[in-house]
Formats: C-alpha cells, sequence, structure tokens
C-alpha cells in the first residue's frame, strides 16, 4: 500500500508545525511507513486516506464516532442551526434543553457544565472539587488530558517538559485494584486532598475488581474530598450514562465528552449540586462555551443512540468481534490477548521477549493496514453504530491472514 501524498504532507507539515501534527497522531505513535498520516474522508465505517486508500476505521478519531463518519442526521441539525448564527454573546436555550437531556440520562446528577474540549472538562471539575473542599491535592489515576495538572505530576507517564513543578507538586497517585495504596496517599497527605479524580478503568491495562470503585468512594468520603470520575472516553458508548453507569458506583461529578456529539467539540461536566453550586465563586469560562452547534450535535447524537438501541448494538458487534479475535489467537497459538471491555477492545501481544513482542505486533497490524484494516497497534479500538457484520467479518479474515503470516515468522 502506498502513502507516498501522506509523507510528502508530514514532511511539509514538520516544516511549518512543531512535530508536524499533534502527538498521538504522529507516525510513532503507529507504525512508522506502514499507516496513513492524512486523511481526505470518511463515510459510517470507513475512511479514505489522501492516496486513496480505502480503510475499516476501528479507531474512530480516538473515540468521538460513535455513529460512524458524516452522520447526516447529527450533520443536518448542524447545518440547520448555523443558518440563523451558532456564536452569540449571550447563552441559546438549546443550552437548558440539553442539559436537561444529561440529567435525564444520568439522574444522580443534578446539575452540569457544559464546556468545549475533554481538558476543558476534567481541569473544571478539578477547580470546582478544590473550591467545594478548600484544598489543593489532587489523587489522580489514568489519562485527564494535557494542562499542567494532569500532564505534570504523580501518574503520568510521560516526561513533563514545560510544566513547572509547583504545579505538579499537588499531584497523587495511587495503584489502581489497590485500596491499600489509595488509603496510604490519604493518609500521606491528611486534611489536604480535594478530590480523587479516575478513569473508572483503562481499556490497555485491568477492569476494576470486585468492590474496588466502591471502595474508592467510600475511602474518599471518608476523608472529606470529592469523587471524580473521567468519563470522557467511556461515556455514550459503554452506556449512555458511562462506565459508572455499568459499573453501577455514582461518583460526586463526572466529566463527558468524545461521543456525546459525534465528533463535535463539546465536553461537559455533571455533579451533585452541593458540590458544583460553589464553583460561582470561581471563574471557569471560555469563548465557544456557548456556541450552539455542538450542543445540537450532542442532543441528535443522543437521540440516535437512544433510538437505535446504539449500546447494545455496540455491545453485541464489539463481542463478535472480540470472540473472533480470541478464537483466531488460539488457533494459531498466538501470545496475545484480549483486553478492555467489547465496545473498547484491545490485542495486546504477550510475549517476554519485548524486542520480539514489538516485532510481532508490528508484522500483524501492518498486514492489517495492507488489507485496508485501521486498528491501532498501542491503543485501544472504538465500537461504533456504523461498524457492520460485513465490517466485523472483513475483518476477522484479515487477521486470519495476518496471524498466518505471523505463524511463519515465529516458526
Amino acid at each position: 500500500m502506498n502513502f507516498s501524498n501522506s509523507e510528502k504532507l508530514f514532511k511539509e507539515a514538520c516544516e511549518i508545525s512543531p512535530g508536524g501534527v499533534t502527538s498521538e497522531r504522529q507516525p510513532q505513535k503507529f507504525i512508522p511507513g506502514k499507516y496513513p498520516i492524512f486523511l481526505s474522508h470518511g463515510k459510517g465505517s470507513h475512511v479514505w486516506d489522501v492516496d486513496g486508500n480505502e480503510f475499516i476505521d476501528w479507531i474512530c478519531s480516538y473515540g468521538p464516532l460513535v455513529l460512524g463518519h458524516n452522520n447526516e442526521n447529527v450533520d443536518n441539525a448542524v447545518i440547520e442551526n448555523i443558518k440563523n448564527g451558532f456564536c452569540f454573546t449571550f447563552f441559546h436555550p438549546i443550552y437548558n434543553t440539553l442539559i436537561k437531556k444529561l440529567l435525564e440520562i444520568m439522574p444522580w446528577a443534578d446539575m452540569a457544565k457544559v464546556l468545549t474540549t475533554g481538558s476543558d472538562a476534567t481541569a473544571a471539575a478539578i477547580r470546582i472539587a478544590r473550591v467545594c473542599t478548600e484544598k489543593d491535592k489532587v489523587i489522580r489515576w489514568g489519562y485527564h488530558g494535557w494542562h499542567d495538572w494532569s500532564y505534570g505530576g504523580a501518574g503520568t507517564d510521560r516526561t513533563p517538559y514545560g510544566v513547572p513543578k509547583s504545579a505538579a507538586a499537588d499531584i497523587l497517585t495511587f495503584n489502581y485494584n489497590d485500596l491499600n495504596s489509595l488509603e496510604e496517599v490519604f493518609k500521606q497527605n491528611k486534611g489536604k486532598v480535594a478530590c480523587v479524580i479516575m478513569q473508572p478503568f483503562e481499556s490497555s491495562k485491568e477492569l476494576p475488581k470486585e468492590g474496588f470503585l466502591e471502595g474508592v468512594k467510600k475511602i474518599t468520603h471518608e476523608n472529606d474530598a470529592v469523587l471524580i470520575f473521567d468519563e470522557i472516553r467511556t461515556g455514550f458508548r459503554v452506556a449512555l450514562g458511562g462506565a459508572l453507569e455499568y459499573f453501577n458506583v455514582t461518583p460526586d461529578m463526572a466529566c463527558f465528552s468524545k461521543a456525546m456529539a459525534n465528533g463535535y467539540p463539546i465536553s461537559v461536566v455533571v455533579g451533585k449540586k452541593d458540590i458544583m453550586l460553589p464553583s460561582q465563586k470561581t471563574r471557569i469560562s471560555g469563548t465557544f462555551f456557548p456556541n450552539t452547534f455542538p450542543m445540537v450535535a450532542a442532543l441528535a447524537t443522543i437521540k440516535e443512540i437512544q433510538d437505535r438501541n446504539g449500546i447494545e448494538y455496540m455491545w453485541k458487534q464489539g463481542t463478535k468481534l472480540v470472540n473472533g479475535f480470541k478464537s483466531l489467537i488460539n488457533d494459531f497459538n498466538i501470545e496475545a490477548e484480549m483486553i478492555g471491555l467489547p465496545v473498547m477492545p484491545m490485542l495486546k501481544f504477550t510475549y517476554n521477549d519485548q524486542e520480539l513482542n514489538t516485532k510481532y505486533k508490528n508484522i500483524f497490524f501492518a498486514e492489517l493496514v495492507e488489507k485496508g484494516i485501521l486498528l491501532h497497534p498501542n491503543h485501544h479500538w472504538f465500537l461504533s453504530l456504523a461498524h457492520t457484520d460485513k465490517d466485523v467479518d472483513d475483518t476477522l479474515n484479515a487477521s486470519e491472514a495476518g496471524f498466518k503470516k505471523l505463524r511463519k515468522e515465529i516458526s
């Protein structure tokens, strides 16, 4: 498969923008030379790159495209909306409509604040918790965005270039599925912790053990801190109300974005009234927060998920995909496993030799790209309502060829 136009555009981009493209889209995050870098268009579950190659898209822009590319119901609603203007000094009534819909979906919450990006939402939730508790320290687990508080400090696997040490000093972490480690962090910072913010689970790692999330909530509340679930990835896909609905553990606040509006820029913090109301004393503001078209997109997206029993559909298709992979792994005797949940699965190679592990992984995923299947080799994938039975079958057929090629290499 030829990627010459992608490579040419990337070379040009590197001359005019640091790194060429943003970090998670850079070639080294995939397999350099084996994946497209620039796409031209998408429809449903398929995308086309600037070299004319067509792919079944299982990455879905890292999660937002819950309905697939170019969904006519959502896009037409947005087009009608922008004909009347969409960026106003004051809010439009659609704001109230959206919030009431969100609170209907999440009856545990009393209030919501609408923003633009996932990082906006997690940063706002931290600010709200600090105002409510009048404390500074944050205990985190998982990925929460790019702002100083989430990029620096404990719990990040990245070198925090550009983050002042003072900004990172109040950011703490604990070990997932280990309640003792959380208790120890609270003990060492007694009376100073404003909140615990965490992803309910991370697809590329492990699922919560029985009683773990309930234990986190109990320990957090015993220390007069606020519990925040980061549902940026999991909301409107694992369940309509997120992983908190699926695992039946209610936090004090939760952050949503990505699949909420099928790719349009919007996020939200929802939570208990007594936690959120004091945030009136601080400033959480953005020029684009009142924009109407993302709110219209969110309402149209949620309606389509509900009308089409979308959550059930994605679980069904994801389960078929995961079970197919498990059978192939077993048939070809490959040291690998499927992890995560069916709506956000991932294939993880488990060879002890890390160099061989990377080599085998790259052979397999490069072969799938050659066959028109776009799966991320280093990140979990995302199901959408656009993924058909044929998409699943075609992906599994290509995977069979990929495992067959890998088996020959191993032998």
